[in-house]
């Protein structure tokens, strides 16, 4: 079977998911040489697990790799111990600079999009003439129609960008309540669990719905088993989870301790636990949401620890593929927040014991600080380990107007960590990836290319009935206007069921290609319309790739 061509954009993502019977070979650990690599099965995967560190590149990696100990006698992070290693652009239709939005629309449909919008694509000039965006189909949407089970995970808001792009389609990304109501209304996830309890009760009950809706009492009468905290989710058999575990993000993983909210790689073992029990398989994206924000805030220790607390839920992934044998792991970032600089001022060095000594996030030792800021070195030196502050870093802090980052930035400055940035930029982010098909996300990719390997990986039948179904339900539904193309569409794709049968691929190919040719004609006569034109030019490339 040839390896089909990367570009798919135009293909929808059902069409590409039910034509995925890919088959591979893996060649011994040439490729990828990880302990039981070699062991992995040699058809297509039956799950998929795609890890998002968000605003994550090589600068955090790197910086959590080094305080962990890496080549220096300690073991590296389980991202480190991926041989399947490549980097994606991550780029939007609009702008050089992607946001979330953007960028996991890109992963999570092969589409890429602008910033802001989710689940949407820019409208183009064969369709959509009268609207700005249009809903493209997701992998979770996809994976739902083949019957399969979806999670979503993220220590964001669960109705923030990265989870959105994968059960929504909305025009804004700032309109998350409209967001959760399409998560729990409109998909059947199977598991979400994240922050953002807010978004899902009125706002005279604490929330932010000015409707009077009520999403979670909707959410039990949907079937799910409603979980607020680490212990109910530990306990909990239940086969359908919705638990919300913050009424915004969750907190940082340095300040976690202090609250009954689980870990990052917690929620991800729970997902599995409840995921893995479908035998048609499952789909689940999990997300470091925080990572991004700790970049946007410029805070050196908080960065590195989500980063090093993501690397834990990689390591649940990881660990499940290879005992199941029969799942794909990605790990990547949307793109990369904060321009972070190991080394910073033209000094050479990452003075590591700095960031160790941090016990809480500066978000948190800010508010310990009493009115005057009479306790200001003793606060500082409970939480951050330093005993020296300078005059000068005193005043900095006191005269500052928000302490937190005045906090942060002093021991930025003390590690030697440099920011460019309190917004995103532009640099290729890491892929890793580990199981079928992993090998195609190696060298430098764009970030839609994730969706599509995800698609190819997941083994689904499609065959030329699927179009005789679709020709038989447009003709019925007036977007075929012609009885004689419609006859003539019938007489050539059973003339591929036959080839099928027969197992005669040359034949199907020719013959598909031919109905390619057709389609192409009709829609320049306007015998059908542009919906029905684009299915059936989906399907038919799809099934070429399937028989090539």
């Amino acid at each position: 079977m040839k390896q089909r061509a990367k570009n798919l954009a135009g293909i929808t993502i059902g069409t590409l998911l039910a034509a995925s019977v890919v088959t591979f070979s893996m060649v011994s650990s040439a490729s990828d040489n990880m302990s039981d690599e070699t062991q992995q099965t040699t058809n297509a995967a039956k799950n998929v697990i795609l890890l998002i560190g968000d605003g994550m590149a090589e600068s955090q990696i790197s910086a959590a790799a080094y305080l962990n100990g890496a080549g220096y006698g300690a073991e590296d992070l389980t991202m480190d111990q991926f041989k399947n290693v490549g980097y994606a652009r991550t780029f939007s239709h609009d702008n050089t600079v992607t946001d979330s939005a953007a960028a996991a629309t890109a992963f999570s449909s092969t589409h890429k999009t602008d910033n802001g919008v989710v689940g949407k694509a820019p409208k183009n000039k064969e369709h959509h003439e009268n609207e700005q965006h249009f809903d493209v189909q997701t992998v979770l949407e996809a994976a739902e129609e083949s019957n399969m089970s979806t999670g979503l995970v993220s220590t964001a808001r669960i109705t923030h960008a990265t989870p959105a792009a994968f059960a929504s389609h909305i025009d804004d990304r700032n309109k998350e309540n409209n967001i959760a109501e399409q998560m729990l209304l409109d998909h059947d996830v199977d598991v979400l669990l994240g922050g953002g309890k807010r978004q899902f009760i009125p706002k005279e009950t604490g929330g932010k719905r000015k409707d009077g809706k009520n999403l979670l009492e909707l959410a039990e009468d949907h079937g799910y088993q409603l979980i607020e905290n680490k212990a109910d989710m530990k306990k909990t058999d239940a086969s359908k989870l919705l638990g919300l575990f913050n009424d915004s993000h969750m907190t940082y993983e340095l300040d976690r301790e202090l609250t009954d909210e689980p870990s990052i790689d917690e929620m991800t073992n729970k997902a599995l636990d409840v995921l893995q029990q479908d035998d048609n398989g499952f789909f689940l994206m999990v997300e470091g949401g925080r990572i991004d924000h700790a970049g946007h805030s410029n805070y050196p220790a908080t960065n590195i620890q989500e980063t090093l607390a993501f690397d834990k839920a990689v390591k649940e992934a990881l660990d499940f593929a290879k005992k199941d044998k029969n799942t794909l792991v990605i790990v990547s970032s949307d793109h990369e927040t904060g321009g972070m600089s190991i080394g910073a001022n033209g000094e050479y060095g990452y003075n590591k014991e700095v960031i160790r000594n941090v016990k809480r996030s500066p978000e948190y030792i800010s508010k310990q600080l009493d009115k005057n800021d009479a306790n200001l070195e003793e606060v500082i030196k409970k939480y951050t380990g330093i005993t020296n502050l300078t005059k000068k870093e005193m005043k900095f802090i006191t005269s500052s107007q928000n302490k937190a980052s005045a906090i942060a930035n002093i021991i930025s400055e003390r590690a030697l960590i440099g920011w460019t940035t309190t917004g995103h930029t532009a640099v290729n982010v890491p892929v890793y990836a580990y199981g079928p098909q992993a090998e195609k996300l190696t060298g430098t990719i764009d970030n839609t290319e994730i969706a599509e390997v995800i698609n190819f990986t997941t083994s689904k039948s499609f065959s030329s009935q699927n179009l005789i179904d679709q020709v038989k339900q447009f003709s019925k539904n007036g977007e075929l206007t012609d009885e004689k193309v419609t006859r003539l569409l019938f007489t050539h794709l059973e003339t591929v069921r036959q080839f099928e049968d027969q197992n005669k691929a040359d034949k199907v190919v020719k013959q598909l290609e031919h109905f390619h040719i057709l389609i192409d004609k009709q829609k320049e006569r306007n015998s059908l319309s542009n919906k029905a034109y684009q299915t059936l030019k989906d399907g038919t490339d799809a099934l070429i790739a399937k028989w090539e």
